[in-house]
């Protein structure tokens, strides 16, 4: 009976600290950082699609960026590109469990090529800006699973584009173990209707597989699809990657996202995540 008692006292120890603990961080907010010793493992939404359900700690700065990427598209003989260069995710810690981001195209350019390779409708700018909340509702400070709702809006900034959308992300993270994680999502997309005046609903899903190949190196494999409820459209697409981590709050990568489907978009990337 006394071994009893004593195993009780000491789970109910374990379990206090544990709890205190989180709700010590839970005191930090923007204007009263969580001190460096006591923050998360870095959390990044690149370089895959999935976007991760971790928020950034409560007064730290996180930028996460492709350097460069290149989508191409072959469309009925045409062939279309764009290049972004630091196509920016700049994030910013509120609470402990909710994050404020902003998407920056730092700068586009897009031309279209045709059959002969003349160059048409050549572009080039200041691209969209986009901007994200982040709430997680579990799994922040560690556990099984985390999950999260992200709620967006996208600015037409671009030369391009004079519409305003938005839409709404739901990541779910799952260790598997050994070394294996699994993410998926599901977005909804409200999308400015081409054909005809309002807006309509898109949908995107995903599922990645990340393993931890050493305490640096990391890869993915995923697949995810789009959806246009407006003109019926699906897109599926095959990617993978690499990321190397520098240090605790530096990270490189180097992604590709392969289509599968006819007249799908193929993209390249390079880029990297920092925060302090």
């Amino acid at each position: 009976m006394k071994k009893i008692i004593l195993l009780l006292i000491i789970i109910a120890f374990i379990q206090s600290n544990a709890f205190s603990q989180i709700a010590d961080q839970k005191k930090y907010t923007l204007f009263n950082p969580v001190p460096k010793d006591k923050m998360r493992d870095m959390s990044t939404d690149r370089p895959d699609i999935t976007e991760s359900p971790n928020s950034v700690d409560a007064g730290h700065f996180q930028v996460e960026t492709d350097v460069f990427k290149t989508t191409h598209n072959k469309r009925n003989g045409i062939i279309s590109v764009e290049n972004s260069y630091n196509l920016a995710n700049l994030k910013l810690g509120l609470t402990h469990n909710t994050d404020l981001q902003l998407v920056v195209g730092s700068y586009v350019s897009a031309y279209q090529k045709d059959a002969a390779g003349k160059k048409l409708n050549i572009t080039s700018g200041f691209g969209d800006l986009t901007l994200r909340i982040k709430h997680n509702l579990w799994g922040n400070d560690g556990g099984k699973t985390a999950f999260a709702l992200m709620p967006y809006i996208n600015l037409p900034t671009s030369k391009e584009n004079k519409n305003i959308e938005g839409g709404i992300v739901f990541p779910l993270s799952v260790d598997l173990g050994n070394d294996f994680n699994l993410g998926t999502q599901v977005q909804v997309d409200i999308l400015k209707s081409v054909e005809k005046s309002g807006y309509h609903t898109g949908i995107l899903q995903s599922v990645v597989i990340g393993k931890e190949l050493t305490k640096s190196l990391e890869t993915f494999v995923e697949s995810y699809y789009n959806y246009d409820f407006e003109d019926k459209k699906f897109d599926l697409s095959f990617n993978g990657g690499l990321g190397y981590s520098v240090t605790k709050n530096l990270k490189f990568d180097v992604g590709f996202n392969l289509g599968l489907t006819k007249n799908t978009d193929k993209v390249y990337f390079i880029g990297f995540s920092f925060r302090y």
